[in-house]
């Protein structure tokens, strides 16, 4: 009996340690620079077939790119091309913390960089932002014409100065925008239930219960967040010959 429980652990403990470990590889990604008048700036690209649509990404006030590292996966898994941005005066960018030369960032430095270097095709692209960064993303949204849509997590009326109602009311009217916050975020749960009534374009709301506020709502909501924002984007991006 000695033996045979010998033997049997033998075997497994062979078995552990020749079983192959497989650790899922993060995905390839480039990390690029900007250089504008008064700053460097960072960004990592992810790129995906020729023709397929890009998404910006935005992170939030005092923080950085990688708050969108938990969607990124999924993002990806959809074949999407990926810009994620540091904003100027966070992470590895420079420059000082000024919002409309962030804006212009985005909508003129970057965009510009996606269509000087090929990734931008026929299927243009989409920015989802979080706090200040969804504030961001839907002025720039409006100004560049190969945007589709701008997704909003906990947007706000007015974040040091940006005021993106007017620019979801007219600028986005023939596009589409989806505005996401908490319930008990008071500033963004409020901005957005005007923002959607005064609107004009296809834009859609979702509120979640609790306080999170921006990227932070992965922490708490991620499967029901991420599958709210691949499928936006999916409807966004169908095109007539689908």
């Amino acid at each position: 009996m000695r033996k045979l429980l010998a033997s049997i652990t033998f075997a497994l403990l062979h078995l552990s340690l020749t079983v192959p470990v497989t650790a899922q590889a993060p995905p390839t990604h480039q990390t690029i620079t900007l250089t504008r008048a008064d700053a460097t700036l960072t960004a990592d690209f992810y790129p995906a077939d020729a023709d397929a649509p890009v998404i910006l990404l935005l992170h939030m006030l005092n923080s950085i790119r990688a708050a969108w590292d938990p969607l990124i996966p999924d993002l990806r898994a959809d074949g999407y091309a990926l810009l994620n941005i540091d904003l100027r005066g966070h992470g590895d960018s420079g420059g000082t913390r000024d919002w409309e030369e962030a804006i212009d960032d985005v909508a003129v430095g970057w965009v510009g960089w996606l269509s000087e270097n090929r990734h931008l095709g026929d299927e243009g692209l989409a920015i989802i932002g979080g706090s200040i960064g969804a504030n961001v993303a839907l002025i720039s949204c409006a100004r560049v014409e190969s945007c589709r849509g701008a997704i909003a997590l906990s947007p706000g009326l007015d974040y040091r100065g940006v005021k993106p109602e007017s620019a979801l009311v007219d600028g986005l009217a023939s596009r589409a925008a989806l505005l996401v916050a908490a319930q008990y975020d008071a500033s963004s749960s409020t901005a957005i239930r005007q923002m959607f009534l005064n609107a004009k374009g296809d834009v859609s709301a979702r509120l979640y219960r609790g306080r999170a506020h921006g990227t932070r709502l992965f922490d708490s909501e991620y499967d029901s967040v991420s599958r709210l924002i691949l499928a936006w984007l999916a409807e966004t991006f169908i095109t007539d010959d689908h």
